[in-house]
């Protein structure tokens, strides 16, 4: 796992950059809940190693997964898997909540960055010690850079 840049002032967020897919082991969440972003060219991953990825985020408590660049409707699609076939696992505070996911496939990464800082807001009941941030970015060191650059820049939504 290679850091892609610092931290926020108040540790909002952070940038992973890392060779191949797989749970980054070294990071750490400061809070309870967290909303992922996933940089990659998942085409060539299999359904196991999505899923492995997905179960680990689910399980530290990942609450909204946006995903971006090629293939990233069919990684999207995996986690929606994952969170519907496991639901005593993955049980909502209450019925109207769900672990929200969306996939960017038609906008720019800083398009679909901008998305992540200011709209992805968990559900109600996910929403509480939910403002940390973590972008993931398989491979690519320039898309670790630019999401550094966007995340710093935004306005993060917090509105729990």
């Amino acid at each position: 796992m290679l850091p892609a840049g610092g931290m926020a002032d108040e540790n909002q967020f952070a940038v992973v950059l890392l060779d191949s897919l797989s749970w980054p082991q070294r990071v750490g969440i400061p809070t309870p809940r967290f909303r992922l972003f996933v940089a990659a060219d998942s085409t060539r991953n299999s359904v196991d190693e999505i899923s492995q990825f997905s179960e680990a985020a689910l399980t530290r408590g990942m609450v909204y997964f946006c995903g971006w660049g090629p293939g990233c409707e069919r990684f999207h699609d995996i986690v929606d898997e994952i969170i519907v076939a496991d639901e005593a696992q993955f049980t909502p505070p209450t019925q109207r909540d769900t672990v929200m996911t969306t996939f960017h496939d038609s906008d720019t990464l800083e398009e679909a960055l901008d998305f992540f800082a200011t709209c992805a807001v968990p559900s109600d009941g996910y929403l509480p010690g939910s403002n940390y941030r973590l972008v993931v970015c398989i491979g690519d060191r320039e898309w670790a850079a630019t999401a550094t650059r966007v995340l710093k820049a935004a306005a993060l939504t917090d509105t729990e």
